[in-house]
């Protein structure tokens, strides 16, 4: 059912190719926007460009608050939405590079 929804659709992630192992699932590179390999992200951020950066660290940073800080470790629902908050700070500038660069995805 998730991989059906997930056909011909844009998926933004953190580290997502670690979700797309776990369900065994291929996902086209020119549909697939992972915030852990967004260079602008790790530049606004003060971060090296070739450096993966925790979503934490990138969260903190960038977005000025807190997650992953409960008892019971990370919540999907916060990763969630701390990532598309975070894709949302560099989406028109990032969709504009790979629109003019396409093997950059």
């Amino acid at each position: 059912m998730i991989l059906r929804i997930l056909a011909g659709k844009v998926v933004v992630g953190h580290a997502i190719y670690n979700d797309f192992k776990a369900l065994k699932y291929f996902h086209p590179k020119e549909l697939t926007r992972d915030t852990s390999k967004i260079p602008l992200l790790n530049r606004r951020g003060g971060f090296p460009e070739n450096v993966a950066i925790s979503l934490k660290r990138l969260v903190k940073e960038l977005l000025h608050k807190d997650i992953q800080v409960g008892k019971s470790g990370h919540s999907s629902v916060e990763d969630a939405r701390a990532t598309m908050e975070l894709y949302k700070v560099v989406e028109a500038e990032w969709e504009q590079h790979l629109l003019l660069n396409p093997e950059q995805e």
